[in-house]
């Protein structure tokens, strides 16, 4: 699990008070955007590795580092967000090969496949303007 993290004072507890539901919007939009974004760097094909047939189709296998290349859209079909609580979201990968291709796997002939990360890039494109629009709330300016 991924998390992005913002540590509050309790000086600022009245503002955080003041403003949770604004900070509820910051949360459920950033996870939309982690989503959008994870979604975007799997069907944009980034690179173009082996070529293999599957299903009748050629497609193109991603080149480590890079996002995998969709093939099925079962991947960037199985990635959500959601709500879990006040000024808390979660984002989800149900395929269950996510994290294999994510940080990359050992093969059955003992090689080191990948990774072919998306949804940590994803998460690093949103950190920054998540903590400032957060940091923003906090001293009143949302």
């Amino acid at each position: 699990m991924i998390k992005i993290g913002v540590t509050v004072n309790t000086k600022g507890l009245q503002r955080y008070k003041d403003n949770l539901n604004v900070l509820d919007q910051v949360v459920m939009f950033t996870a939309g955007a982690i989503e959008s974004e994870a979604k975007n760097l799997i069907t944009t094909r980034s690179s173009r590795g082996n070529e293999y047939v599957r299903g009748g189709r050629i497609h193109y296998a991603a080149e480590p580092g890079n996002a995998p290349n969709s093939d099925t859209g079962r991947l960037d079909g199985s990635i959500s967000h959601k709500s879990i609580g006040k000024a808390k979201a979660e984002v989800s990968v149900e395929a269950e090969y996510a994290i294999p291709l994510e940080i990359g796997w050992i093969s059955r002939d003992g090689a080191h496949q990948g990774p072919f990360p998306f949804l940590v890039p994803a998460v690093q494109k949103h950190a920054g303007p998540f903590r400032q629009a957060v940091t923003s709330v906090m001293r009143g300016k949302g």
